[in-house]
């Protein structure tokens, strides 16, 4: 059994090294939604949703109908935050086009469900903070290999590595099994020090 778990992280390790992976993650995968057709986040339920939101919110998504969804499993598959309510850049994410400024109304557009997160216990400088860093990952890279670190950063690693020292109380995870530490959507979701604000599955 060992030596089977050994040569499977070997083979997923080497997997996600090679150009081909990198390449289909960034410019193929990203574009596959078995539909044409918006989600249903528009109108009174947007507007509903853009009431809550405050800056340094957290927001979990999942689009049901994207090729991406099947492949991450949990109830969330994307992350993001937001940094402002200026309706330019009003929410940051790392996306396969990397580090992503973007409007709520792009987010919900692309979601069949939205859960907007905030910190429990925290001061208002450690909010401003969170919001700063998260600004200076402008130039970051989409972290295809999910490990990490932030040379590199995938989604919900961006929230994480925003709120320092872990102030969110998010408990990490082995990522596939590789026996490496990865936060995820759903990890987020769990973080003690967090609570939900509205989620679009309830009634709005």
């Amino acid at each position: 059994l060992e030596m089977v778990n050994k040569l499977y992280r070997r083979g997923v390790g080497y997997i996600m090294q090679t150009k081909i992976y990198r390449y289909l993650l960034k410019h193929v995968i990203p574009y596959i939604r078995f539909t044409t057709y918006y989600t249903n986040l528009r109108g009174k339920k947007y507007h509903k949703l853009y009431e809550c939101l405050e800056p340094s919110d957290i927001i979990l998504t999942i689009d049901k109908k994207k090729l991406t969804t099947l492949l991450i499993p949990g109830e969330f598959s994307h992350a993001a935050m937001c940094v402002s309510l200026d309706k330019k850049w009003e929410v940051s994410e790392m996306t396969h086009s990397d580090y992503t400024k973007s409007c709520f109304f792009d987010i919900c557009k692309e979601s069949d469900r939205v859960v907007i997160m905030r910190v429990k216990k925290c001061t208002y400088i450690q909010v401003m903070d969170a919001i700063k860093k998260c600004k200076s990952f402008e130039d970051a890279k989409y972290d295809a290999e999910f490990s990490l670190g932030i040379k590199e950063l995938y989604c919900s690693e961006l929230i994480y590595a925003s709120y320092e020292n872990n102030l969110i109380g998010a408990n990490l995870e082995d990522f596939v099994g590789l026996g490496r530490p990865y936060i995820s959507p759903v990890g987020l979701y769990h973080a003690t020090n967090l609570k939900v604000v509205i989620d679009s599955d309830g009634k709005i």
